[in-house]
């Protein structure tokens, strides 16, 4: 709800200044946008030894509405929809775990008991998480053609599939397990981060931007204790522009 309020917001703030001003109504445009995106959530400087992970194809979709400052400087404004994905395989050494054991009582029932122990083995894993994100970015335009772009974006979490599996031993006990390491829940719901890139205009309703994406907070909740370093969403946009007005 609040990024939908947030992108409101922004789309009525642009139309205030189209409003306000004619001249300047026929400089902004509106363009819809949508592509790939490519990256993972990493440790950065802190990936544990032994560790991998593989990208995987992600999407975005969305809106930049582009408003004019001065004929090189413009404001870009870009509520959109991402997917980001990606796999990884990370070892374990005694990581804080919750177990979860099965007890019979006497009168015949289950219950289940959360037992606070640790989890030593490999877990093999996937991020899947959807964002509702909104960059605002400084556009300067260095020829007729290119341009290029920087800013910061705010984005929230819609919904997240992650998740793991782990295969190793609980405590002390010898047996080796596998377990179901769902993590999802323990993940931020808020990210805040940086963007830079270059656009390149191809026709005079379409363009084609390369974007770097930066995270500056790190995805899981601080009291994760299992993830006991900084993981940041980091990632590249290849997206076309199409202009509608």
């Amino acid at each position: 709800m609040r990024a939908v309020l947030t992108i409101l917001l922004l789309v009525g703030c642009v139309h205030n200044v189209v409003s306000q001003d004619s001249n300047q109504a026929r400089a902004v445009s509106l363009n819809a946008r949508m592509g790939a995106c490519i990256g993972a959530p990493i440790p950065v400087g802190d990936i544990p030894a032994g560790s991998s992970g593989s990208p995987r194809p992600g999407f975005v979709a969305g809106l930049t509405i582009d408003v004019p400052l001065s004929q090189q400087w413009s404001v870009s404004i870009e509520p959109q929809f991402v997917h980001y994905d990606a796999t990884f395989i990370t070892p374990l050494v005694d990581q804080p775990y919750i177990d979860k054991i099965a007890v019979t009582t006497p009168d015949g029932s289950t219950t289940i008991l959360e037992v606070s122990t640790t989890f030593t083995g490999e877990a093999t894993g996937e991020f899947s998480t959807d964002y509702i994100q909104v960059p605002v970015l400084a556009r300067l335009q260095t020829s007729t053609n290119w341009s290029v772009l920087a800013g910061g974006y705010l984005g929230w979490m819609v919904q997240t599939k992650s998740n793991a599996t782990g295969v190793g031993t609980v405590g002390i006990r010898p047996e080796v397990v596998t377990r179901n390491l769902e993590f999802g829940d323990r993940m931020q719901g808020f990210d805040v981060g940086l963007q830079l890139g270059g656009q390149v205009q191809i026709y005079e309703d379409l363009q084609v931007a390369l974007r770097g994406v930066y995270g500056l907070t790190s995805i899981f909740s601080p009291d994760f204790a299992t993830v006991d370093r900084t993981v940041q969403n980091i990632f590249l946009h290849l997206t076309v522009g199409f202009r509608l007005m």
